[in-house]
């Protein structure tokens, strides 16, 4: 069984506590790539980023596992710039996917009633001249050492559900019933071990003690909160006129 999982800390932990007959498979690609390549069939299941959906609505969807957050800990970070009185425009960097160019418009348009404008960059990092919305592996030492605010937990605040990240995405139902089957208890899995997955990431000694004062605010299981918090999310899209219609995942 071949799984494709996005470059971060949490589907790392995700895939380290995977049954051993499942972690021969895994795959680590950039977010953005795992659902054109389900689509191509170059994996069987893959941790898609949830906006994926809005343009892969065919997808058959875990109803049981994926990545949420609703505080301290996220998979994006923004980072402002101090004192500033207007935000102008804010930088993408690190492993962007849909959730952070669609998602972000939202909440800033949402949560700060403001329009602001968004664009890639690769330069040297400067926190005292730019705003940043950084995604991925990048934050492993920003989060801590440059007060990034959570994406997530700014976002499940305003929907008042959790923030569904990521899903667990298959082209075929079959195959993602077969493996979500082999999964066990994912999250109470992860939880029990997350000291000693965690060490062996060899991650920054803050960052560490970030997510282990915060690992109640990661999910890996889904159940009717995320759910509903996916909903919601498709619904923002949908009143924003990111997609012309509301639809239904294909929940499996």
């Amino acid at each position: 069984m071949n799984l494709a999982i996005p470059q971060n800390i949490y589907s790392a932990l995700f895939a380290m506590a995977l049954p051993d007959e499942l972690k021969e498979g895994v795959n680590v690609k950039a977010s953005s790539l795992i659902a054109k390549e389900l689509k191509e069939g170059k994996h069987d299941v893959g941790l898609i980023p949830s906006c994926d959906l809005l343009t892969h609505k065919d997808l058959f969807i875990s109803k049981t596992c994926g990545l949420s957050f609703d505080g301290a800990l996220s998979n994006s970070y923004i980072y402002f710039i101090p004192e500033q009185q207007n935000i102008k425009k804010i930088l993408l960097r690190g492993d962007i996917s849909s959730n952070d160019l669609v998602l972000s418009k939202i909440l800033f348009a949402e949560q700060y009633d403001i329009e602001t404008e968004f664009s890639i960059d690769t330069g040297v990092v400067d926190f005292d001249s730019n705003n940043y919305l950084i995604a991925g592996l990048e934050n492993n030492q920003y989060a801590v050492t440059q007060n990034g605010v959570s994406f997530a937990d700014q976002f499940a605040e305003l929907i008042d559900y959790p923030y569904v990240n990521f899903v667990l995405a298959s082209t075929s139902e079959e195959k993602l019933k077969d493996f979500t089957s082999r999964l066990g208890e994912v999250d109470e899995n992860i939880t029990s071990k997350l000291d000693t997955l965690i060490n062996k990431l060899g991650i920054d000694t803050k960052l560490k003690t970030l997510i282990q004062d915060n690992k109640e605010s990661v999910y890996f299981d889904l159940t009717d909160s995320e759910i509903e918090g996916l909903n919601e999310q498709i619904k923002l899209a949908y009143y924003h006129r990111i997609i012309e219609d509301i639809f239904e995942v294909n929940f499996v």
